[in-house]
C-alpha cells in the first residue's frame, strides 16, 4: 500500500472516529434527555390518574355518606322494600333503575350474601360470578351485561374488612377486560353489619384523563387486554408497533410511527383497591408536527458532516499524489539498484530540496554497492574453504554418535548448505552448532520433565482416588440428613427432592412438625459450590430446625439465625431460603422469603402464580436485618411448589435457559387433584433433564411440594 494511501486512510479513520464520538455523545445526551422526560412524564401521568381516581372515589364515598344519613333509604333497606330503596337511590342522583347501565349499588349482609342489587354493567361477567337481582328494582340480567354480586365486586378478604368497619375505594377489576370504580363501607340499617357497595364504569374517568392529557387514553389489564379506550382504532394500530417492549407492570415512554405519523406513547401502572398493580393506563398523543422536523434536521446534519468529510479526504489524497510524484521516481531508481542494475541513476532535480538530496544519496549508494559486490566475490572464496573444513569436522563428530543423532546432524548440515550463503560463513556454521546443541539440551530437558510429570501424576492420581471416595461419603451423609419420612397426618401431603450438581451440593429442604397442628417447611440455596457450600448448608439447616422449635414466628426465627451466621462469616457465604409455617387447622401459612425464588401457589383448574415477596435479604449477609412476614390461606387441595434456581437456570447444549415459563407449563399440566406431591416433583425433574439433553447440570436441582388437604383429625406423626 502506497504511503499517500496510508496517510489518506489514517486521516479518513480519524474523521470516522471523530464523527462516531460526536454521534455517540449526541446520542447519549439524547438518551439522558429522553430518560428525564420519561421520568417526569410517567410521574405526572401517574399523579394525574391517581388524582382523577381519588376525586371520582370521593364522589362515591360522599354518596355513601348521604345514603347513611338518609332515613328513607335505611328504613327501606331494613324492611327489605326494594322499591323504597330504589326511590331513595334515585333521590341521590343514582341512575340504577331498570335499563340503566354503568352504575351498580349492592347491599351485602353479615352472612356475606347480597341483600339487594341495583343497576348493571355492559361488560362480560367474570367466570364463576353469581348473578343477582330480581324481577323488580332494575336488576334483571341482560344479554352481554354484568349484574355481579359481591363475589365479582369484592374478594372475600376485602369484604371482611368492610364488614369490620373499614372503608375501601378505588379501582377494581371486574372481569378479564373490564374495570369499575368501587367504593364500599359498612352501613347501619338495623339488621347487623351491612356492606354498601357503589360501583361505576371507568368511562367517565378515562375520558377525563384523556381530556386533561390531550391524548387518546386506554385501560389495559395485566394480561394485555383492552378494558376501555377513548380511541380504540388508534390503540389497535399502536399495539403491533409496541411489540414485546410493552408490559402493563412497568412504566414506558416511547415514540412510535403509525401510518406515516409519529405518536408519543406513555404507559403507567395503576393500582386497585388492595394497592397492588392491576393494569396500566396508556396515552397516545400525535407529535408529528414537532418530532418530524427534529428528525429531518438530525438526518440532514449527519449527511452534511459525512459529505464534508468525504470532500476533505478526496482533496487530501489529490494533494499527496502531486507532492509524492518526485519521491516515487527516486524509489524506482533504488529498486533498480536493489535488483543488481548498478547503472541506474536518478536524474538531478536541480534543487536542494528533499528530492535533490535523495538523488545524490542514490548515486553515492550505487558506487558503494559496486565496491561491495567486488568484495563479496572475494569473501565467497574464503567462505567456501572455511566451510569445507568445519563441515568435515562436524561429519566426523556425527560419525561418533548413534544412528538417530548422526542422521539428525547430517540432515541439519545438508539443510543449511542448501540455503543461500550468509555474509559471515563462520557465524552461519556457529549457528548450526548452537542449533544442534540446543536440540540436544531441549530433548534432555523434555525427558526429565516427562519423568517428573509422570511421578507427580501418579501421586495426584492416588490423592484424587482418596478424595473421590471421601466426596462420595460426604454425598451420602448429606443426602442422609434430608428428611425421608413424611408426617403421617391426613391434613397434609409433603414431598421433596434434591439432586446435587456435583458430589456435594449447597441446596437443602426440610419439613417438620412444630406441634400437633403446625408444620414447618423450608427450602434453601447456599452460595457457592462444593464442600464449603455443603458444610454451610448443614450448619444452616441445623440452626433453623433447632431455632424453629422454640420460635414460632418465621421472621423472628430467621432474624436469630441470621445474627448467628453473619457474626462469624469469614468466608462471606450466604444462603437464600423460604421458610413457612402451616396451621393444619385453618390452612393459614405464614412465611418469609429471604432473597429466594418465589414459590408457586397451585390450585387445580387455575394457572399457577407466585407468592408475593416479603422483601427479605439473604441470610448471613448483614446482622440485625428486620425480616418481614407474608400470609396466605390455603384452601383444601391447594399446593405450594418451592424450588431453587437449579430448575429455572438449567441450560441445554445451545445455552438456552429452562426459564420460568416452562416451569409454569409443567406445573399447570402436572398438578391435578390425583397427582401426588412426589409425582409432581418427579415431573419437574424429568422435564428439566429432557430439556438439558445430556448437558451437565449447572446447579443443584431441589424441589419441595406442600399440599393442604383441609382440616380434620390429626394423626400421629
Amino acid at each position: 500500500m502506497l504511503l499517500r494511501t496510508r496517510i489518506t486512510l489514517l486521516v479518513a479513520i480519524g474523521f470516522v472516529l471523530v464523527l462516531a464520538v460526536l454521534t455517540i455523545a449526541n446520542r447519549l445526551s439524547d438518551q439522558q434527555d429522553e430518560a428525564r422526560f420519561a421520568s417526569i412524564a410517567t410521574l405526572s401521568r401517574s399523579a394525574l390518574w391517581e388524582e382523577i381516581v381519588r376525586g371520582a372515589s370521593g364522589s362515591l364515598t360522599a354518596l355513601q355518606d348521604d345514603l347513611q344519613d338518609s332515613p328513607a333509604f335505611r328504613n327501606a333497606a331494613h324492611a327489605g322494600d326494594r322499591a323504597g330503596m330504589l326511590a331513595a337511590l334515585s333521590a341521590q342522583g343514582l341512575a340504577v333503575g331498570p335499563g340503566d347501565t354503568g352504575t351498580m349499588v349492592v347491599l351485602i349482609g353479615s352472612d356475606r350474601e347480597p341483600v339487594a342489587t341495583f343497576g348493571a354493567f355492559d361488560a362480560p361477567a367474570p367466570a364463576g360470578a353469581a348473578q343477582g337481582g330480581g324481577a323488580d328494582g332494575g336488576t334483571a340480567a341482560r344479554a352481554g351485561t354484568t349484574t355481579a354480586t359481591a363475589t365479582a365486586l369484592l374478594d372475600a378478604g376485602t369484604l371482611d374488612r368492610v364488614l369490620g368497619g373499614r372503608r375501601v375505594a378505588g379501582l377494581r377489576q371486574l372481569s378479564a377486560n373490564a374495570y369499575v370504580l368501587l367504593a364500599a363501607r359498612q352501613i347501619d340499617i338495623g339488621n347487623g353489619p351491612t356492606a354498601l357497595l357503589i360501583a361505576r364504569s371507568t368511562e367517565e374517568i378515562l375520558s377525563h384523563f384523556a381530556e386533561l392529557t390531550e391524548a387518546g387514553a386506554t385501560l389495559v389489564t395485566l394480561r394485555g387486554r383492552t378494558a376501555g379506550s377513548t380511541d380504540a382504532e388508534l390503540w389497535q394500530q399502536a399495539v403491533p408497533e409496541l411489540g414485546n417492549g410493552f408490559t402493563p407492570r412497568m412504566p414506558l415512554v416511547e415514540q412510535i410511527g403509525i401510518d406515516g405519523r409519529y405518536f408519543s406513547f406513555i404507559s403507567v401502572p395503576i393500582t386497585d383497591i388492595t394497592g397492588s398493580v392491576t393494569g396500566a393506563v396508556a396515552t397516545l398523543r400525535d407529535i408529528t408536527d414537532t418530532f418530524g422536523p427534529s428528525r429531518f434536521i438530525a438526518r440532514t446534519s449527519l449527511i452534511g458532516a459525512l459529505a464534508l468529510s468525504l470532500i476533505g479526504i478526496i482533496g487530501l489524497n489529490l494533494y499527496l499524489w502531486r507532492g509524492f510524484r518526485p519521491l516515487e521516481s527516486a524509489i524506482g531508481a533504488l529498486q533498480a539498484i536493489a535488483r543488481g542494475d548498478l547503472s541506474a541513476r536518478l536524474e538531478a532535480t536541480g534543487t536542494r530540496d528533499e528530492i535533490g538530496r535523495i538523488a545524490e544519496a542514490v548515486d553515492t549508494f550505487r558506487s558503494n554497492a559496486r565496491a561491495l559486490a567486488d568484495a563479496r566475490v572475494q569473501r565467497e572464496r574464503i567462505r567456501r574453504r572455511q566451510e569445507a573444513v568445519i563441515r568435515h569436522e562436524l561429519e566426523g563428530l556425527a560419525a561418533a554418535l548413534d544412528s538417530v543423532g548422526r542422521e539428525g546432524v547430517l540432515s541439519l548440515l545438508d539443510r543449511k548448505a542448501g540455503e543461500g550463503a550468509p555474509e559471515d560463513p563462520l557465524r552461519r556454521l556457529a549457528g548450526v552448532m548452537r542449533d544442534l546443541s540446543r536440540r540436544i539440551v531441549e530433548q534432555h530437558q523434555t525427558l526429565s520433565s516427562m519423568v517428573h510429570e509422570l511421578r507427580e501424576a501418579l501421586i495426584t492420581k492416588t490423592k484424587l482416588a482418596g478424595l473421590q471416595q471421601e466426596l462420595e461419603i460426604a454425598r451420602q451423609v448429606q443426602l442422609a440428613i434430608l428428611p425421608r419420612d413424611v408426617p403421617r397426618d391426613a391434613r397434609i401431603e409433603v414431598s421433596g427432592h434434591m439432586t446435587p450438581a456435583n458430589e456435594v451440593g449447597g441446596d437443602f429442604f426440610d419439613y417438620f412438625m412444630l406441634d400437633r397442628n403446625t408444620l414447618g417447611f423450608v427450602i434453601a440455596d447456599v452460595s457457592g459450590k462444593g464442600v464449603p457450600a455443603a458444610l454451610f448448608m448443614a450448619i444452616s439447616r441445623t440452626l433453623l430446625k433447632s431455632t424453629a422449635l422454640f420460635e414460632p414466628s418465621p421472621a423472628q426465627c430467621l432474624r436469630r439465625i441470621n445474627d448467628v451466621l453473619a457474626a462469624e462469616n469469614d468466608q462471606m457465604l450466604f444462603v437464600t431460603l423460604v421458610y413457612g409455617v402451616l396451621d393444619l387447622r385453618s390452612g393459614r401459612v405464614t412465611y418469609v422469603n429471604a432473597g429466594h425464588n418465589p414459590p408457586y401457589r397451585i390450585d387445580a383448574g387455575h394457572p399457577p402464580f407466585t407468592l408475593p415477596s416479603t422483601g427479605g435479604m439473604a441470610v448471613a449477609v448483614v446482622e440485625d436485618f428486620p425480616y418481614a412476614e407474608g400470609e396466605l390461606t390455603l384452601a383444601p387441595g391447594e399446593t405450594l411448589f418451592l424450588f431453587t434456581d437449579g430448575v429455572t437456570e438449567a441450560f441445554d447444549p445451545d445455552g438456552e435457559a429452562y426459564g420460568d415459563a416452562r416451569l409454569v407449563d409443567v406445573l399447570d399440566a402436572s398438578c391435578t387433584p390425583d397427582t401426588s406431591p412426589a409425582a409432581l416433583t418427579e415431573a419437574v425433574r424429568a422435564s428439566v433433564r429432557r430439556f438439558e439433553r445430556g448437558a451437565p447440570p449447572a446447579d443443584d436441582l431441589t424441589c419441595l411440594v406442600v399440599r393442604y388437604r383441609g382440616p380434620g383429625e390429626a394423626s400421629v406423626s
